[in-house]
């Protein structure tokens, strides 16, 4: 065959493959919602579709109810080429322009549409008064372990404003005796092929020990108090079924908003502090006794060798 041909030839190669290549995975990964009609009637939903790696999916379906949200069914997703396909008992449906369009047995059918959750506080401005711990340009109120052979770890700066945790983790440079308001902007990365405690683990450490724990738990379970947004191993969010239904998917920005209350008799912390906690805007700890004695201390910020991101965390020190 001529040189000219054959290069014809592969070029069309290149863009068959390529129009035929499965979407990515973190763009079919995400929230959705639709409707559904079937024989017992119709009504809203919302799927979280779950990449477990390989082109795998796992696809959480749920009833939009007017008071609460009640679990309906569990779809696999598999790829085959450039088609998602996604089946479980009598609903079948498949994947195309972030929507999965199926069928619900003989007659009924579900639509679903990927959307964009943005937590209500994001991009919060630090009040008067707040200290700025991170803020992605001044370092002054942080610090972070040394490099092996004693010279200054550098920051990360991953996008304006935005840092990754440093190995060792980070800490707040002022100690605190009191209560306080703070806020904690986080990216936990996309990690498909990670399972549990290894998919986008971080903390948020609070002055007497406590974690508050950082996780992908977007559809992904955990055991009791190790999910996002869990007061570590002991009391998961309150709102939790399964997963932490407060989270966002893995790449997007979430917001922690901390409520932290200690008493004081004789100018001295007394007492076990209690803390109301939102997860993107909506409440999963309220006003609850940590098991943990108040003491004066700092924040830490933990890598536990994740590329978790941090930005925008700031403290409100409040009168007693």
């Amino acid at each position: 065959m001529h040189r000219l041909a054959l290069c014809v030839v592969a070029c069309l190669g290149l863009v068959t493959a390529a129009l035929a290549a499965a979407p990515k995975e973190e763009d079919v990964q995400g929230l959705y919602e639709g409707t559904f009609k079937d024989a017992k009637g119709s009504g809203k939903i919302e799927a979280r579709v779950v990449a477990l790696g390989k082109q795998a999916y796992k696809v959480f379906v749920r009833d939009v109810l007017p008071d609460k949200t009640v679990a309906k069914t569990e779809l696999d997703g598999k790829t085959e080429g450039e088609k998602i396909t996604v089946a479980a008992g009598d609903w079948a449906g498949a994947y195309a322009d972030a929507a999965i369009v199926g069928k619900i047995g003989d007659g009924g059918t579900f639509e679903l549409k990927r959307v964009v959750r943005e937590p209500p506080s994001l991009g919060a401005k630090p009040p008067e008064g707040a200290i700025v711990l991170v803020d992605g340009k001044n370092f002054d109120e942080v610090t972070c372990a040394k490099n092996k052979d004693g010279t200054p770890q550098e920051w990360k700066i991953v996008e304006p404003g935005a840092i990754q945790v440093p190995k060792g983790g980070m800490n707040s440079k002022r100690q605190l005796d009191g209560s306080f308001k703070l806020h904690v902007e986080f990216k936990s990365p996309f990690m498909p092929d990670a399972r549990d405690q290894g998919r986008g683990n971080s903390g948020v450490y609070l002055p007497n020990g406590e974690e508050i724990q950082v996780l992908d738990s977007f559809g992904m379970p955990s055991y009791p108090g190790g999910g996002c947004g869990g007061l570590y191993a002991y009391k998961n969010p309150d709102a939790f079924d399964k997963f932490s239904l407060a989270s966002l998917p893995p790449l997007q920005w979430q917001t922690y908003d901390v409520e932290y209350r200690v008493q004081k008799a004789d100018g001295k912390l007394t007492g076990k502090p209690r803390v109301t906690v939102f997860h993107n805007g909506i409440k999963i700890h309220d006003n609850v006794e940590i098991r943990k004695d108040a003491k004066n201390g700092g924040f830490n910020f933990q890598d536990h060798g994740n590329p978790v991101q941090y930005r925008n965390i700031w403290v409100l020190p409040l009168k007693e």
